[in-house]
């Protein structure tokens, strides 16, 4: 697996991946854009069914990502897993955010040959002060054997602008190279998004294609192509892939705050989380009663685990993956003297002395997370779209006193 930055093509070693086509922006040459390579065919877990976050089903429950979007998420999962942490995506200014929207087109005539096929994504969900890194437009064909269109033929696509049929974008289809086998087309469309969204004030991005005979210009059946939707599953839609990367850290909450579920999902949150607490404090009362009688009780200053499991939370209903991990917490007392593992701050050296010169005036510094790691989600957003993103300071690496 590799990733490429600033500093050139990090290799990640000891995975098992194939290929996968993301393209890096064309120009300008300075826009780096996560390079990311497919993973082994995504886990069926992960395949559910998808609804918006106001319906009394979970989203989770109704939707079906992408393989694109779950190898995604398993490719930089496990990327982090062997040490690719938030510093590298910060120095290298890759994507840390990658959002797919399904075509919300449809056919008007199912039946009769199909030369224009309009492709509409709402891509209100995209913020105005992201920076676009990337964006690709995948398509799924496959060639209908009984067409008239010779394997020697190339049969070229044309992408246009809906609003003013400008031709945007071509690309050359092989059919010889391919055959007839089903094929995933990738057609970077990063600066046409990029002008659009500097000079539209509308959040429906639509894309016209077509497709010609490369040697007579005569206009192709998209039928023969595979390209129609009739019948097809979710799984082979067409889908608009936005790379960008957030300029200020943002929390988990952010990206739903503005969903009608969240105050709900918020509630349904601390209901789980006190009776959780209620639990704890009648099974463990009197020892934690027993723990506070003197300094000499407590550990020091300390990473301990920490399990957080998204269910018990009551976010499995937009969190695809993970649907639990191990983020740790910081525990004991910092008392005088510090270690110097702890690496504690002037300030907590000055108050730490203090605190053991006179315990009633000043309490001790306290045991905090020192260093933070980030973990990859992939989550359903406020717009119902399948969105992959790294979030930083998700996971205690290292505890010291503050």
């Amino acid at each position: 697996v590799g990733v490429y930055g600033a500093g050139g093509f990090l290799t990640l070693h000891n995975i098992c991946v194939q290929t996968l086509s993301i393209f890096p922006p064309p120009a300008p040459k300075s826009s780096k854009v996560a390079n990311i390579f497919d993973g082994q065919d995504a886990s069926k877990y992960f395949k559910e069914f998808y609804a918006p976050p106001t319906s009394n089903n979970k989203a989770t429950d109704l939707v079906e990502p992408h393989d694109y979007m779950l190898s995604i998420y398993k490719t930089f999962s496990t990327a982090e897993k062997l040490g690719l942490n938030a510093s590298f995506f910060r120095a290298s200014k890759a994507a840390n955010t990658i959002a797919s929207f399904v075509d919300m087109g449809q056919d008007d005539l199912p039946l009769s040959p199909l030369r224009r096929q309009r492709y509409i994504f709402d891509v209100s969900t995209v913020p105005d002060k992201a920076e676009v890194l990337g964006a690709e437009l995948r398509i799924f064909t496959k060639t209908n054997g009984n067409s008239r269109i010779s394997e020697s033929d190339p049969v070229e696509i044309q992408l246009y602008s809906c609003f003013d049929q400008q031709l945007l974008y071509t690309k050359t289809l092989d059919l010889q190279d391919s055959g007839h086998r089903p094929k995933w087309e990738a057609l970077d469309v990063w600066e046409v998004f990029r002008d659009w969204q500097s000079s539209s004030p509308g959040k429906v991005f639509c894309l016209e294609l077509t497709a010609i005979l490369d040697n007579s210009e005569k206009e192709v059946d998209l039928n023969i192509l595979g390209l129609h939707r009739q019948g097809k599953p979710q799984q082979k839609k067409t889908i608009l892939v936005v790379f960008t990367r957030s300029k200020k850290q943002q929390t988990l909450f952010s990206e739903r705050k503005e969903g009608k579920a969240l105050m709900g999902m918020i509630r349904k949150a601390k209901e789980r989380s006190a009776k959780l607490s209620r639990k704890r404090r009648t099974a463990n009362s009197k020892t934690r009663h027993g723990k506070r009688h003197g300094k000499k009780s407590k550990s020091r200053c300390s990473k301990k685990p920490l399990h957080v499991n998204f269910r018990d939370l009551g976010w499995d209903d937009w969190i695809i993956a993970p649907l639990d991990y191990e983020a740790y917490h910081c525990e004991g007392v910092c008392d005088f003297p510090l270690r110097s593992h702890l690496e504690p701050t002037n300030h907590a050296i000055i108050q730490t002395l203090m605190n053991s010169m006179n315990p009633n005036n000043m309490p001790p510094s306290c045991c905090a997370p020192y260093r933070l790691s980030p973990i990859s989600i992939l989550y359903i957003d406020s717009g119902n779209n399948v969105v992959y993103k790294q979030y930083e300071d998700m996971v205690v690496e290292s505890c010291g006193c503050r």
